[in-house]
């Protein structure tokens, strides 16, 4: 995370870079990563342009912080350990479709990761603790019952959020489509021992 160049002793710098930050995200949900400026940037938070380069080492490190911080809200890890079940944590993509600010910044941060090894690593992180608590809940409500041959608790999550996210990529191709009695089998599929999982 960059650090501001000067000294900021009235503590004004959270808050200005918080709204760089926001503006940053909107626009790029906007208007797509490559036509993002800073000068934009600046004009959509209210703030001098100067701004922008005393909170942030370039546009890329700005923006790059923006889309890591808009990707990280959709999956705070105090929700993340407060959800129960798959279905809750896919909760989030009837809020995330086509058209909407979220969308568009996970749609941007995702083709932008492939080329920025920092994004990449910030959005893996996300990507990772939310496996992470799918294992947990497979492994508590599969319980010892058996899964297909070989797979674990980790294999199980790995599938079901891959598979979350192109419900949410599809459902973003198409609108029309609902995606909800998808989502519950994806949930259904956490618990393979009980007769809710075998249906």
């Amino acid at each position: 995370m960059d650090s501001p160049v000067g000294q900021d002793p009235q503590g004004h710098g959270a808050t200005t870079r918080g709204r760089l930050l926001a503006a940053a995200a909107d626009l790029i949900a906007e208007m797509g990563w490559g036509r993002v400026t800073t000068r934009a940037v600046a004009e959509r938070a209210g703030l001098p342009h100067g701004a922008v380069s005393y909170h942030f080492r370039g546009k890329q490190s700005m923006l790059v912080e923006a889309a890591a911080a808009a990707v990280e809200e959709m999956f705070p890890d105090s929700e993340l350990t407060a959800v129960e079940s798959v279905e809750e944590l896919f909760a989030w993509t009837s809020e995330a479709g086509a058209g909407s600010a979220r969308a568009g910044v996970l749609l941007e941060a995702m083709r932008e990761a492939s080329r920025d090894e920092q994004l990449r690593d910030r959005i893996a992180a996300v990507l990772g603790r939310l496996r992470l608590r799918v294992a947990e809940i497979v492994a508590v409500e599969g319980g010892s019952s058996p899964r297909p041959a070989g797979s674990t608790a980790a294999d199980v999550a790995t599938a079901i959020v891959a598979a979350g996210d192109g419900l949410w990529l599809h459902s973003l191709l198409d609108p029309r489509l609902d995606v909800s009695g998808a989502t519950a089998a994806l949930s259904r599929l956490a618990k393979p021992g009980t007769e809710e999982g075998r249906r």
